[in-house]
């Protein structure tokens, strides 16, 4: 287990989450507060593939989900913001290279390359 909070570390202030279930697959964690609702969940799966060479082989998933809920207010309607990133790869393999070298790139340039994205460049 991760922990019973998790930091949510924003622009605009960290949020501390606390835990509010875990089962043997899933821990989500949530804050509400000043209009806003904050969420992490966070998912462990398994999922077959088969490679080019025909061959099954069975892949651990890991999935980490990040949302904030902005609550309606006035004539404003609810809405929110998500961002999740998913990592597959063999139970045995132990490396996140590709992870970091990910992460690294969505923030480089102070955040410019995610900003891009949201501009519709690939």
């Amino acid at each position: 287990m991760l922990g019973s909070t998790f930091v949510l570390g924003l622009a605009s202030g960290s949020q501390t989450l606390p835990l509010i279930n875990q089962d043997a697959f899933t821990s989500t964690y949530r804050l509400r507060v000043s209009g806003k609702v904050y969420q992490v969940v966070i998912r462990h799966s398994s999922v077959n593939r088969t490679g080019s060479d025909g061959v099954t082989q069975s892949y651990d998933r890991h999935n980490v989900e990040a949302t904030i809920t902005t609550l309606a207010s006035g004539a404003t309607p609810e809405y929110y913001t998500k961002a999740y990133f998913i990592m597959e790869q063999l139970p045995s393999d132990t490396n996140v290279e590709v992870q970091d070298a990910l992460s690294d790139w969505s923030i480089a340039s102070t955040n410019a390359n995610l900003v891009k994205i949201l501009g519709w460049e690939s």
